[in-house]
């Protein structure tokens, strides 16, 4: 490819198809399992679920069982699954209906398990005995024996995708390790309701053992079930789970104290390049005395910007930088406040310097966020939408970037791609109370921005 930038803009603003998705799931996909990954977990399944629900299902005359291998990579899990069952059902294993399905969100890991071909690396340990029962040798490969091979559906499924039907309903059990802890926190919740709610009343999701953090973080009670950390139905109805937002996570944690309060955009132009010289804080010599402790500074400051004295918060500032103590990421929020500060002055060197000050000690959604203003304000479209890239990886759902990646990217002549931009930001817009304020708009009701939205939209449609 010879323009990877322009390739990957093409992909963020496109309306994505499964094309698109399947094109870069082999990328982000990890494929690390192999057979008999965890044979503790399987002999705590047989003893404790699937052994004794096989015994009551035989004394009531229901011989069926129902079981899903979720995120199953290339099939191992399902496989070492199905040997299991067939080992408690022994002779009578022909007269029980056993439904296993087994899903993955990438089609060459499903195409890889529908052929039961593995070579050594799927083998671990001492499994000599294992291969040579369920398996044939072909070369230097093992293929699934025809007794296995094709009694297992496996179908492509996206655990992340809320829209698309559980493969299964009434499960028996669902083994779903080692893919949560990859997902953000309010997906990974999302996730486990769907799942749970796939179970039968009886049924049991088994996590792996790491994952019960994710569980206990979405309000869900577990137990230990030997190695690994099992849910059921009830789970859900004794921890009354809230409502998760699903466009809530990866919000960075705030730091401890007041708030800042958001500064108006500049209004004056901007230079397209910026001092990056470091900024030493001075002294100041109103505000700083030796019995004023940070906190107190920080609130001063807080005060003297919600009364509209701009010079003031600023000398607080100084002496609040000038103290010691101070984390980056303290040093980062006080630069800027300084650079909102003097942006909404239209004192737009001095912000911009201060606001590089910022950046270099750490970063967040809102600096990146005055950043795409004020490159907006000097007219470089370009470097402010890069800027709001930014501050949606840090923050991704960002109501207002999105509202100004529409603009933008209108005034650029990407029509599509603005409306989709557009869309996003209406999406995040229906989830909030109508007179909720929007987030870095200065007291602007969502109400307000979603005319805002319709506004722009006909526009363009115009």
């Amino acid at each position: 490819m010879d323009d990877i930038d322009r390739w990957l803009e093409d992909l963020a603003f496109a309306d994505w198809t499964s094309g698109h998705i399947q094109a870069l799931v082999p990328a982000f996909s990890v494929g690390e399992t192999y057979f008999r990954r965890d044979a503790e977990a399987f002999d705590w399944l047989a003893r404790h679920h699937i052994g004794p629900l096989l015994a009551r299902r035989r004394r009531e005359g229901q011989r069926y069982l129902r079981l899903w291998s979720a995120a199953c990579c290339t099939g191992e899990e399902a496989y070492g699954l199905l040997f299991m069952i067939d080992e408690l059902l022994g002779a009578e294993r022909d007269h029980w209906a056993v439904e296993l399905i087994a899903t993955d969100i990438n089609d060459i890991f499903l195409r890889h398990a529908r052929q039961g071909l593995y070579g050594s690396r799927a083998f671990r340990g001492n499994d000599e005995a294992f291969r040579l029962r369920y398996f044939k040798g072909e070369g230097s490969r093992w293929r699934v024996r025809p007794t296995w091979l094709g009694r297992i559906r496996f179908t492509r499924f996206n655990l992340a995708d809320g829209d698309q039907p559980s493969p299964m309903q009434g499960a028996d059990l669902i083994l779903c390790r080692n893919v949560l802890m990859y997902f953000s926190p309010a997906r990974a919740s999302i996730a486990l309701k769907r799942l749970l709610a796939s179970l039968d009343r009886e049924g049991l999701l088994l996590l792996s053992s790491v994952e019960a953090g994710i569980a206990t973080h979405a309000g869900l009670r577990g137990r230990l079930a030997g190695s690994n950390y099992a849910l059921t139905h009830q789970s859900m109805v004794d921890a009354q789970v809230p409502v998760i937002d699903p466009f809530g996570g990866g919000r960075p944690v705030p730091l401890p104290g007041p708030a800042i309060p958001e500064a108006k955009p500049a209004a004056a132009s901007v230079p397209v390049s910026w001092s990056r010289t470091a900024i030493a804080p001075r002294r100041a010599t109103h505000a700083a005395a030796a019995d004023i402790g940070p906190a107190a500074l920080w609130a001063q400051a807080q005060r003297a910007l919600h009364g509209g004295r701009a010079d003031a918060a600023r000398e607080a500032l100084q002496a609040y930088l000038a103290g010691a103590g101070l984390s980056p990421a303290q040093q980062h929020q006080a630069c800027l406040l300084m650079a909102r500060s003097l942006a909404d002055e239209q004192q737009v060197q001095p912000a911009w310097e201060w606001l590089c000050k910022a950046l270099s000690l750490d970063t967040s959604a809102s600096a990146y966020w005055l950043q795409a203003l004020l490159e907006q304000q000097g007219g470089n479209s370009p470097a402010a939408l890069r800027a709001l890239q930014k501050a949606f990886y840090l923050e991704p759902d960002f109501i207002l970037g999105y509202f100004l990646q529409a603009r933008l990217l209108r005034a650029e002549g990407q029509v599509q791609a603005s409306a989709k931009s557009l869309r996003v930001c209406r999406e995040l817009l229906a989830g909030q109370a109508a007179d909720s304020p929007v987030p870095h708009a200065d007291g602007m009701s969502c109400a307000q921005l979603l005319r805002l939205c319709e506004q722009l939209q006909q526009e363009s449609l115009a």
